[in-house]
């Protein structure tokens, strides 16, 4: 398989005795998630890993994590591409505080274009309603739920391969990224992102875990219906919304397979489905793209640091 990430390693000496490396790729593609690796860990106490674009601006943030294989040890960082960004020249940074005091480093990279569908959703006089009430809840809720998504939890080591699809029998009814344009009931409209994928499936299809993972939330949202969220890597997060029932609570660990639930028509909806979405670093990416290959691949990092020695 032709990894997207790790193509390219970058030499970077820190004062003191030890000379760490960065792997990261030259390029990365909108709405994927850029990898990122510092080798060796001696002398590095924390670290934060940045995407920032010509104006200075950061439009990807997360903070690095210890991850191990045998006997060898990396920093790892995994950065969400948003959808929406320009495609072009973008830095990554580098900050590192070290037992010798705090050191940054940079490297370019690139961030290719990729299209994305149209699509205009027509809504009742009820779903419109739903959609643009100004309802304190849902306030509350939006609130709740991007302080989980922005969350990180550096001992949070539940899975880092690929994903099963959650449900089984299905066909994509909106795909991830579309730009949106809901026209209301009152003559009106409004345009969004989509930040997943709708798995349209008949009313009571299966929801199976697509990968191991802690359940961070199991409840009804006003938008979202009954929506479940798993964490699977420090910062990384797959949602799952409008199902009819939930079979889990909060604080569960699941296991690859196991039933989150059954596909409804709960919440914001013209149709039963799925909506099934991965936050990385809090920003949307592409669920379906990490069903072809791992979040990580550990054995590639493996033999790139034993090919260093």
């Amino acid at each position: 398989m032709n990894r997207f990430v790790i193509t390219i390693l970058i030499l970077l000496l820190f004062q003191g005795l030890y000379a760490q490396h960065l792997f990261t790729d030259r390029s990365a593609r909108r709405g994927e998630i850029l990898n990122a690796y510092v080798y060796p860990v001696e002398g590095i106490e924390s670290s934060r890993f940045s995407l920032v674009g010509s104006d200075g601006r950061p439009v990807s943030v997360s903070d690095g994590f210890l991850m191990s294989e045998g006997d060898k040890s990396i920093i790892a960082a995994l950065l969400g591409i948003p959808s929406d960004i320009e495609p072009g020249k973008y830095t990554l940074k580098v900050f590192c505080e070290t037992a010798k005091g705090s050191e940054q480093f940079t490297k370019p990279l690139f961030v290719t274009a990729r299209d994305f569908m149209e699509m205009d959703i027509t809504l009742n006089s009820t779903m419109t309603e739903l959609r643009t009430s100004e309802d304190p809840r849902k306030a509350e809720q939006s609130r709740e739920l991007w302080a989980l998504l922005s969350s990180f939890d550096g001992e949070a080591d539940y899975w880092d391969g690929s994903f099963d699809c959650p449900v089984e029998n299905y066909f994509e009814s909106a795909f991830y990224g579309d730009r949106r344009r809901y026209l209301y009931s009152d003559g009106t409209s409004s345009q969004s992102l989509h930040y997943g994928s709708d798995l349209a499936a008949v009313v009571g299809e299966p929801v199976l875990a697509p990968a191991d993972g802690k359940v961070v939330m199991a409840e009804f949202r006003i938008l979202t219906g009954n929506t479940v969220v798993l964490e699977h890597l420090p910062g990384v997060y797959t949602l799952y919304y409008h199902m009819d029932t939930m079979g889990v609570q909060t604080g569960k660990m699941v296991a690859r397979g196991e039933m989150l639930g059954v596909v409804g028509k709960t919440g914001l909806v013209t149709g039963a489905h799925l909506h099934w979405e991965l936050r990385v670093s809090g920003i949307p990416v592409d669920p379906l793209r990490f069903m072809e290959v791992p979040l990580i691949d550990k054995n590639e990092i493996m033999d790139i640091i034993e090919s260093i020695h």
